[in-house]
């Protein structure tokens, strides 16, 4: 693995006073699956367990808009800023697969085929983060991690020995990369590979926001999970909260730093949401702490 770097954040960070992170809230919100927020938090992209279908739950009025039926539609749709949705279709053909990419206008409440089905669909990061093409935006294909930066693709390698590398994500000031390391761990690097923290086994995990990831520590027994808890980690690591009811198996985490929400959903299919309180330093920004007992 290459030296950890302490970044300039985690240093400021580290010597503001502590506070405690806070559940204030925690409702279930509908039946559904694989739970998406956008970065405001006021929509909710949901699917079945098997990624077939798409919805979205508007909070603003507490409705649900049907966006697509088809298969894998659920499967990691992005959010625009502009309130549109970016979702892959799924189609066989001499048994093989074939992706096409789609979007839907939230407020319009129409589709548009971006791209028709093919074999090596490009990611859907590369067409959702702002309605046109992402000039950075990061992806894993099971065995790599990689960047493109203005269209140019470059295959990272932070963590030596790696038995590939999943759930890749680019945080919110697009300055550090959230990723798992199989048998290895979970880690945010900077753009260069350059480790920045080691956040132990965190499944599915996602930024809360530049400081603060939310993740899942789960238990099986070889044919089923047993115990599967929410968890929120910061990347200075002085913070390890369960977010999570102890009963619940608790899946596939989503957050919104901006709205003070993190989703997930259960084992039985109800997705949940959480709303919370986290340290905030005087300017706003949210700081370390080391919680209390």
């Amino acid at each position: 693995m290459k030296k950890v770097i302490l970044g300039i954040l985690l240093l400021s960070v580290m010597s503001l006073s502590a506070q405690t992170v806070k559940v204030e809230k925690s409702y279930r919100l509908l039946a559904g699956f694989h739970p998406v927020l956008n970065a405001n938090g006021n929509w909710l992209a949901f699917t079945s367990e098997s990624y077939e279908g798409l919805s979205v739950y508007d909070f603003s009025n507490k409705s649900v808009i049907k966006v697509s039926d088809e298969q894998g539609a659920g499967f990691q749709p992005v959010f625009s800023e502009d309130d549109k949705l970016f979702y892959q279709n799924t189609v066989f053909k001499s048994r093989l697969r074939y992706d096409g990419l789609k979007s839907f206008d939230l407020k319009k409440k129409s589709m548009k085929e971006e791209s028709e089905p093919q074999r090596n669909l490009r990611p859907v990061q590369k067409y959702g983060k702002s309605g046109k093409f992402a000039s950075l935006y990061v992806w894993s294909d099971g065995q790599n991690l990689n960047i493109c930066r203005d269209e140019k693709t470059e295959i990272l390698n932070p963590v030596e020995n790696a038995n590939g590398y999943i759930w890749a994500s680019l945080s919110p000031n697009k300055q550090m990369i959230l990723f798992h390391a199989v048998a290895a761990g979970t880690f945010v690097s900077d753009l260069k590979g350059n480790i920045i923290a080691s956040l132990g086994h965190l499944s599915a995990p996602v930024w809360y926001d530049n400081e603060f990831v939310v993740g899942t520590q789960s238990k099986d027994d070889g044919y089923n999970i047993t115990e599967s808890k929410v968890i929120m980690k910061n990347l200075a690591g002085s913070i390890t909260k369960q977010l999570s009811n102890p009963d619940q198996i608790a899946m596939h985490p989503t957050a919104s730093a901006v709205a003070g929400k993190v989703a997930y959903n259960t084992s039985e299919g109800d997705i949940y949401v959480l709303e919370l309180k986290t340290p905030k330093s005087p300017k706003g920004d949210l700081v370390s702490e080391r919680p209390h007992p």
